[in-house]
């Protein structure tokens, strides 16, 4: 039996969350994320390096075999809108926006954690596009900036609900959410 994503609404109320995209600012990101944070791995980048509780896709498992074998293998909760693949029933509007990211931290919000950690999301700029080897492209590695920042600033900040709890560890979403700054 599927869990219902209505049955998810504040189930992390207070506790902070990192939602880990890829980039090559994945690894110092998390070595920064408070200890007790909800970890939530964006696709499969983020299992290489720690267990998540939640993995958030947006694309079909069948599309990527790296994605495939992440989905079958992972003992987080899985999250997609679209696929047979999932562990939750999407039964509220979410925002899925574009990006899997974007359904992520939509997600991480409507757990009611705060606040809500983006790591690793360098929008696929500099020579690097992930934190570890890779052996394809993509059209999006080569769009520029403002395409892979548009869905947050034009829906994302009318969409995410409590989006003032959204922070950027680093990098350019850091020009919409604001840096994460730790207690001292």
């Amino acid at each position: 039996m599927r869990l219902k994503l209505s049955q998810l609404q504040n189930i992390h109320a207070g506790r902070p969350a990192a939602v880990l995209g890829g980039g090559p600012s994945l690894p110092g990101d998390l070595a920064r994320v408070p200890r007790n944070a909800v970890l939530i791995a964006v696709n499969y980048h983020a299992l290489r390096l720690c267990r998540a509780a939640y993995m958030v896709y947006n694309d079909d498992p069948q599309s990527d075999p790296r994605l495939q074998a992440a989905v079958a293998s992972t003992r987080a909760t899985r999250v997609s809108p679209d696929w047979m693949t999932t562990d939750v029933e999407f039964d509220v509007d979410a925002w899925t926006g574009f990006y899997s990211s974007n359904t992520a931290t939509w997600l991480a919000l409507w757990m009611g954690c705060d606040p809500v950690l983006l790591c690793g999301m360098d929008c696929y700029q500099g020579e690097r596009v992930y934190f570890h080897e890779y052996d394809h492209d993509a059209p999006c590695f080569h769009y520029p900036l403002e395409e892979h920042l548009r869905p947050w600033r034009e829906e994302g900040r009318h969409r995410l609900p409590n989006v003032e709890r959204v922070r950027a560890m680093s990098g350019p979403l850091g020009s919409i959410f604001g840096l994460y700054q730790e207690a001292v």
